[in-house]
């Protein structure tokens, strides 16, 4: 009985499912890198500041009266570093992230930046205030 069923198999009719099956293994194992944005504040005789604000603001790419989508901000470490992970506005497959605004902010000194973001990979950008 299993020697008929087994003759009656093509080679063809094995290939397609295990051409899907493993297609379909490989794209549910891929796993993204984070979207990364550091920015560097300095004062303009190059010395980082420490405990400034940085904020991010989605610059718009069109005319639209839309609220921003990405509004987030926090204060430099001791080396006059800010860190924000992106990858919560980021989707897998979508063509760039964004498009955005750093303001950073330290005792009435201010100073901005516009950076395009690289989805998957750690951005940076430097920030003067005066």
């Amino acid at each position: 009985m299993y020697k008929k069923f087994i003759g009656k198999i093509k080679l063809r009719d094995g290939i397609i499912p295990l051409f899907l099956l493993s297609t379909f293994l490989l794209s549910a194992c891929y796993k993204k890198d984070p979207t990364l944005l550091e920015v560097a504040v300095q004062f303009s005789n190059g010395e980082f500041v420490k405990n400034a604000k940085v904020k991010l603001i989605a610059e718009p790419t069109t005319n639209s009266s839309q609220v921003p989508i990405i509004n987030d901000s926090t204060t430099t470490n001791a080396g006059g570093l800010a860190f924000f992970d992106l990858g919560k506005y980021y989707k897998s497959g979508q063509v760039g992230v964004a498009v955005l605004k750093v303001q950073a902010f330290y005792y009435g000194l201010i100073g901005n930046q516009v950076i395009q973001v690289v989805e998957e990979k750690r951005n940076r950008i430097v920030v003067v205030i005066n």
